[in-house]
């Protein structure tokens, strides 16, 4: 049962009409510091996968209506400077020229970070203590190709 279920939903996945999109950007949703962004895209939403300078991240965003302006969804990664031991998001995000169409987004986030400061191989390099779960706000701004 589980096969056929994962199976249909695989073909229903490879049936939609969807296309690869490109992004550079700044914030958790591009991978921390400076990143780049690919993403699966569909009519009302968008599943991708970020690297960035000093960290990685997942998610998705799906819009509201046809080629709206407004997008939500979730995002989840690391990224070294505040959260190396992981971060979740539920984020909105603004596209100036459309969710279908390229241009700019910015966008904002608001979940939990573990992790505090810059551990490189196991020295601490900026505040070191125990990782601890906070609130979290973000802000991500990028450009879509």
């Amino acid at each position: 049962m589980k096969i056929s279920i994962i199976a249909l939903s695989l073909i229903s996945f490879a049936g939609s009409t969807g296309e690869f999109e490109a992004a550079v950007g700044i914030g958790h949703e591009y991978g921390g510091v400076l990143g780049g962004q690919f993403a699966y895209k569909t009519e009302f939403s968008k599943y991708y996968g970020s690297l960035g300078l000093l960290g990685f991240a997942a998610g998705f965003q799906t819009a509201f209506s046809e080629n709206s302006k407004h997008a939500y969804g979730l995002a989840v990664g690391a990224e070294a400077t505040n959260s190396e031991e992981g971060f979740i998001f539920a984020t909105y995000n603004y596209h100036f020229n459309g969710f279908s169409n390229n241009g700019l987004v910015i966008g904002t986030g608001i979940g939990f970070t573990r992790g505090d400061g810059l551990n490189i191989g196991g020295g601490c390099i900026i505040e070191c203590k125990r990782a601890e779960k906070e609130a979290s706000v973000t802000l991500n701004i990028g450009y879509k190709f």
